[in-house]
């Protein structure tokens, strides 16, 4: 099984026309929702997760000619495994065969797994998340064929799409409290996931929207140091859905520009230059 994640923008690459027909699916049983371009495929199946196990799995999936759109829940059960394990086993298991080029933390709301892309050896591309949340294994996945650019925009919204609903955490709140730097981190404090969890809707989701901002910056900036041009691209467009500077025409705004420009034009050693630039400004770390 395959699964993976990431984000239009300033300038745009592409995006489909279709994209007007996507629609919110909820699965109460399984404590999520995501936006799908068409009413998914739910079948059953059996999976091998990490110990070499094969476990029942519920698969939610759109086929299109272009791209493949899935969400696997798959029921770790007894005996309990690692959640390290877990998570390393499913990465072993998409990226088979192909090369990772982004692997990074990645949460929504308080559940905390990872974010991938992953170049598979025909030329396609993965996005994907993969979280071990209430004895589950969630792993959400949007495929691109070999060459079918206009595609790329769909996977990063599919795999951003994903929301947990129930309010629930794989993290205690010992642990929830020492993650904590901000709002993206986990932590309780001003800003923080307890503040999340306490806030009105609206500051809620603001804050998820500025914590889903700094991660998709995070894979644009691991991708650009990383000499991955079409990774770099995918991750830029991503954070187009996401970018709500408080200055659209600050120095941070007008260098994602910049970077985007750069990476349109296929010109990756401009893009590092420009990243580079906005390290030394932003005295070491730079913040969407």
């Amino acid at each position: 099984m395959r699964l993976f994640m990431l984000i239009p923008a300033l300038f745009v690459f592409s995006v489909p026309a279709a994209a007007q027909s996507w629609q919110e699916y909820s699965y109460p049983d399984h404590a999520f929702s995501i936006s799908f371009p068409s009413a998914p495929r739910i079948e059953t199946a059996d999976v091998q997760v990490a110990g070499g196990r094969k476990v029942e799995a519920r698969v939610y999936s759109v086929r299109r000619d272009d791209a493949e759109f899935t969400v696997t829940v798959a029921e770790i059960g007894e005996p309990a495994v690692e959640e390290k394990a877990v998570i390393d086993h499913a990465i072993e298991t998409l990226s088979r065969g192909g090369e990772v080029k982004v692997n990074i933390p990645h949460r929504i709301n308080r559940v905390y797994g990872r974010q991938l892309s992953v170049l598979e050896k025909d030329g396609g591309r993965v996005s994907a998340a993969l979280f071990d949340y209430n004895g589950r294994l969630y792993q959400i996945e949007g495929r691109s064929r070999p060459n079918a650019t206009d595609a790329t925009a769909d996977t990063i919204r599919f795999v951003q799409s994903l929301i947990f609903t129930g309010g629930g955490s794989n993290r205690s709140a010992d642990e929830l409290r020492a993650a904590g730097r901000g709002a993206c981190d986990g932590s309780a404090g001003p800003g923080g996931a307890g503040a999340a969890g306490a806030a009105t809707p609206e500051v809620a989701r603001r804050l998820e929207n500025r914590c889903r901002r700094e991660r998709a910056f995070a894979a644009l900036r691991s991708s650009i140091n990383a000499g991955d041009l079409s990774g770099a691209r995918e991750a830029w467009s991503s954070l187009g859905d996401f970018q709500r500077f408080g200055n659209p025409n600050g120095p941070f705004a007008q260098a994602v520009s910049q970077i985007g420009q750069a990476l349109q034009n296929g010109d990756m050693t401009a893009a590092q230059q420009t990243l580079a630039s906005m390290r030394v400004r932003g005295g070491g770390r730079q913040q969407p």
